[in-house]
């Protein structure tokens, strides 16, 4: 339901918390491209200073902004990540990056929706380096919003929690860019701006309202998002806020900053039809527990605490 402008999925905690880096650019304005992650991955593999050199536009195929969009999406996605003492001059693809996109990978060439809405879900959950995207979709509450509305919003609440020197101009080119990333700005003609668009505008999760600047989130069923990828991400929020808890509640799974049910947009009807599934997508190690009296999750022992065995289950499946 909605109430005024403000999506009823509100944070419980509307607090600003710091679950991302002081990150605001490093995109270059691009959204990321179809090729640009595995590229990424590829070129790391056999060189971990492939960014470094002067001749790296050559071997991206691209410019020297490009080059820099590349690498920024490459951490932000985490499909790689910063050699340690290297002072962010090495970079190394992650477990997830070769297992995704390798040449006998997973999906190395984003073909399944289930890599994008697993690629969103890094960009948006706790500890990522794109702090807008985490703000966007956890902090910001405006239902029907337009670029300059997103943008004063954001530039208000990192300045309550003292990052005053991040100018409007930085902020703006940010907003612009998620929007970017998640707006298709597809005709019913193909052109040139098809090929150059950003895969998650494919997920449908961010619309504009027709004959107008307005934006919104698009709250309720997402029909390409898998069991296996909403479970993935509810382990991974589980263990960051409630590690020692054998139990969740369902409030917190579709309400609390960084939670399955606020990233992905799920209405709770949505949810919960996930939440019925969990027993058989974990093979019995998680349940809900849907009565009267409680709605929660429980996990069982035995239950792995790294989520990859859902992605090895899903994509070995295939």
């Amino acid at each position: 339901m909605v109430q005024g402008h403000r999506i009823d999925t509100a944070p419980i905690n509307n607090s600003i918390v710091l679950p991302f880096t002081k990150s605001f650019s490093g995109h270059e304005t691009f959204a990321f491209r179809y090729s640009w992650l595995k590229k990424g991955v590829d070129l790391l593999t056999k060189d971990a200073e492939v960014f470094q050199h002067a001749e790296a536009g050559v071997r991206f195929g691209v410019g020297k902004n490009m080059v820099r969009s590349i690498r920024h999406w490459c951490l932000a996605a985490r499909v790689a990540e910063e050699e340690p003492g290297s002072r962010s001059r090495l970079l190394r693809p992650t477990e997830l990056g070769r297992r995704l996109l390798s040449d006998n990978g997973w999906d190395p060439f984003l073909e399944d929706d289930a890599t994008l809405w697993l690629i969103h879900w890094n960009l948006a959950s706790s500890g990522t380096r794109a702090a807008t995207w985490y703000w966007a979709f956890s902090q910001f509450q405006e239902y029907a919003f337009t670029k300059t509305i997103m943008t004063e919003s954001l530039a208000r609440d990192i300045q309550s929690i003292g990052w005053s020197n991040v100018s409007s101009s930085t902020l703006k080119r940010d907003v612009d860019c998620f929007v970017q990333t998640y707006l298709s700005r597809k005709s019913e003609k193909v052109g040139i701006d098809d090929i150059i668009e950003c895969p998650l505008t494919s997920l449908n999760i961010l619309i504009q309202e027709p004959d107008s600047e307005r934006l919104r989130f698009r709250v309720g069923p997402k029909e390409s998002l898998p069991p296996a990828i909403f479970a993935y991400a509810l382990i991974q929020f589980w263990n960051l806020t409630n590690h020692d808890k054998r139990t969740l509640e369902l409030r917190e799974i579709l309400r609390s900053q960084g939670s399955p049910g606020l990233i992905f947009k799920l209405d709770q009807e949505t949810a919960l039809s996930y939440l019925d599934r969990l027993k058989e997508v974990t093979s019995g190690l998680m349940l809900f527990e849907d009565t009267p009296l409680v709605r929660r999750i429980v996990k069982l022992d035995g239950l792995p605490s790294d989520p990859t065995f859902l992605l090895e289950k899903y994509y070995g499946g295939k």
